[in-house]
């Protein structure tokens, strides 16, 4: 039921992950079942958990109150309960609550609907894969880092996350590098995580969509480079630092030396490549296509090489190999 309805959202054009693990510090709270996002303009974005109860005795009433208090712990915009009661109670009192419910009926239509049979690999088979493809936690851990990548969508829409799906991607690309044709796991990671990127980068400019190119391209600069914090509270931390060093009496002008060293560390970050390429405004406007493509991407059948991919996602791709420093060539054959 859970991919019917992934099918059926990703039919309608949402973009959506399955499976994604609600945690709190060493803590696996939840799962999300479903977590859409949506583009409804150019201004706005919408954020949805859907609760999926298949059983026969779901406990309907139940799971819109979970719901519900879980789309507040995690402010999206809007939850909705799959279940299979057909009690038209049960969908009054969402509605008298704000959440969405789709019912026994709905759930039934849905079974023999087309909406619900795209051809793509199911969540089982990506995470099967994933786990074989590096021996479990011995290779790497690809499936747990893949889990872990998931996570951070539900709480770390920010530059701090767009940062971290970064090296995510570095890790992904070197192992796709290393592997060559032999596996095609990394790369299908490679395009979940760029996806996952891509919607958290959507999910940060379209507060700064009425900024001009120059003025996007400062923001991304930094983000890219500092994160969240920003530059003046990056280089406060640093000339802390350099303070702490120097009143430790380590040695003379050490403080000084940490300072101008972790000042150099940050230039170095070529943030500029990034920067210039999401700040343009038609790659703005094509953020969220372009996650849903490599989101299909990586759950295709038979997954494509980056040269079958669209101009856009190519593009996408190149310039993250560009900040990461991998040949192009080894990326895009």
């Amino acid at each position: 039921m859970e991919e019917n309805l992934r099918r059926y959202f990703l039919h309608l054009g949402y973009y959506v992950l399955r499976g994604v693990k609600f945690k709190y510090h060493a803590f696996d709270v939840t799962d999300v079942d479903l977590w859409l996002y949506s583009k409804p303009s150019a201004l706005a974005r919408q954020r949805t958990c859907v609760d999926i109860k298949n059983k026969k005795t779901p406990q309907a009433l139940e799971r819109i109150f979970w719901a519900k208090g879980l789309k507040e712990t995690l402010g999206l915009d809007a939850c909705m309960v799959a279940t299979t009661d057909s009690r038209p109670d049960v969908r009054e009192f969402g509605l008298s609550h704000e959440v969405a419910v789709l019912d026994g009926p709905f759930l039934g239509r849905l079974q023999a609907s087309a909406k619900s049979h795209i051809d793509r690999l199911s969540e089982e088979e990506f995470l099967a894969e994933a786990s074989h493809g590096s021996l479990g936690k011995m290779g790497g851990d690809w499936k747990g880092r893949y889990e872990e990548a998931k996570s951070r969508i539900l709480t770390n829409l920010r530059f701090d996350g767009a940062n971290a799906y970064i090296n995510d991607i570095q890790y992904f690309l070197e192992q796709r590098i290393a592997v060559g044709d032999s596996n095609p796991m990394p790369l299908r990671l490679v395009y979940s995580v760029i996806s996952m990127f891509a919607v958290a980068v959507d999910f940060v400019l379209k507060d700064h969509s009425a900024l001009d190119n120059e003025h996007r391209f400062c923001l991304l600069c930094e983000g890219f480079r500092y994160g969240d914090s920003g530059k003046d509270n990056a280089t406060r931390l640093a000339r802390l630092a350099a303070d702490l060093t120097d009143a430790a009496g380590i040695a003379p002008g050490t403080g000084k030396a940490v300072f101008d060293e972790l000042n150099r560390q940050a230039a170095e970050i070529p943030a500029e490549a990034l920067a210039e390429h999401f700040s343009k405004g038609s790659v703005q406007g094509a953020l969220f296509f372009i996650a849903i493509e490599f989101e299909s991407a990586a759950f295709a059948p038979n997954v494509l090489v980056p040269s079958q991919l669209s101009v856009n996602a190519q593009g996408i791709l190149g310039v993250i190999a560009d900040f990461l420093g991998i040949d192009r060539k080894k990326v895009m054959t």
